[in-house]
């Protein structure tokens, strides 16, 4: 990927944030907050990371619009290549209609091997900034937790175990057919869920972490609204095209 490129196809460290009274409307994954646009996710992501390396895919109507379907970024310190920081992130849009905004971010950090931190302060982290968590485990090497908020300004609610909101393999590539017609299925089980887990070893110190958020309150709902707007841009192509068209040619 190079620096600020943006193709055209068709078809933690964590931020502070006040935490445990935060709401979720206002979750960000390193100041990246859900809801925002793609604009405002790069520019806040070149603050942080002003050297790395990011790139934004648009998807386009027949009729020439075009948003912001998804993104990712990638930073490696080639600066340090024996003591290197690692991350990748990404992103996720809705359409058009529904204000092409964010509803799904991963961030990927493996720390520097000189600066690594306990996996107990990652995880005291991550409850100071979204609250105490709706489920969590341990292991010898790590914690992982999960939050589920079922309303924009709700606390995570408990749960007896984690639910599979957020998949590994089938992170989404935009609000597409298939994703809300999962959103649709999952909406009341997985609301605005956070996925979090950070990796070590038996010494108590953190290699690496993860951490996944994904809004499906309203994803169905955003796909009908941005079915509608491309409707009505694709009517008023055509409207505008039939009344220009050149001739038939003889047959």
């Amino acid at each position: 990927m190079r620096a600020a490129i943006l193709h055209l196809v068709t078809a933690l460290t964590l931020s502070p944030a006040s935490v445990s009274t935060a709401l979720a409307a206002e979750l960000d994954i390193n100041g990246m907050a859900l809801g925002t646009s793609a604009d405002q996710v790069i520019a806040r992501f070149q603050e942080v990371r002003p050297e790395a390396q990011y790139e934004f895919v648009r998807w386009k109507l027949p009729e020439g619009s075009e948003w912001v379907a998804n993104g990712r970024t990638l930073y490696n310190d080639l600066a340090n290549p024996d003591d290197m920081e690692h991350e990748r992130m990404q992103f996720a849009f809705t359409g058009l209609g529904s204000g092409n905004k964010l509803f799904a971010a991963r961030r990927e950090l493996k720390f520097r091997p000189s600066q690594r931190p306990t996996t107990e302060s990652v995880y005291a982290a991550a409850v100071e900034k979204f609250g105490e968590p709706s489920v969590t485990g341990k292991s010898a090497t790590g914690i992982w937790a999960a939050w589920k908020f079922s309303s924009p300004d709700a606390k995570a609610e408990k749960l007896e175990s984690s639910i599979a909101c957020i998949g590994m393999s089938d992170f989404p590539v935009g609000l597409d057919e298939f994703t809300a017609r999962k959103a649709k299925q999952s909406a009341s089980m997985c609301g605005i869920y956070v996925d979090f887990e950070v990796r070590g070893d038996p010494t108590g110190l953190a290699n690496e972490l993860e951490i996944k958020m994904m809004d499906q309150l309203h994803l169905a709902q955003d796909f009908d609204s941005d079915n509608a707007d491309a409707r009505k841009r694709i009517d008023a192509a055509k409207a505008k095209n039939v009344g220009n068209a050149a001739p038939a040619p003889k047959l």
